[in-house]
């Protein structure tokens, strides 16, 4: 078995409400990161997730899952492809450092100070 099949894990799309991710039996579920949305100039967008509880006639089944991060060298700049920057759709981002990205972005969602 791949990956875990009791539900729960939930995203969040542009209008804001919260939807059920069920994917077919087997499959995989991977979550772009912010750093990869960058590099793709939003092509492949982030999408915030969560996970609720689940509903009383299941709490007896067992769900796991296994989050997994990589995280750019420091010093790469990040950039987005040229295969994904075109006249139909400018680059959106400036190049910016690995780290102070992951610096920006920790300040922005509040993991440490400003």
């Amino acid at each position: 078995m791949l990956g875990a099949e009791e539900g729960g894990l939930e995203l969040r799309d542009r209008s804001g409400k919260w939807l059920p991710v069920a994917p077919p039996p087997g499959a995989l579920v991977i979550n772009v990161g912010d750093m990869l949305q960058r590099l793709t100039n939003h092509v492949l967008p982030s999408t915030s997730h969560r996970v609720v509880n689940p509903s009383p006639e299941r709490r007896g089944y067992s769900r796991y899952s296994m989050p997994f991060f990589l995280h750019l060298r420091p010093d790469f700049i990040i950039d987005a492809l040229p295969q994904c920057v075109s006249e139909d759709k400018p680059r959106r981002d400036p190049p910016i450092s690995a780290h102070d990205y992951l610096i920006e972005r920790l300040a922005e969602i509040g993991l440490i100070g400003k």
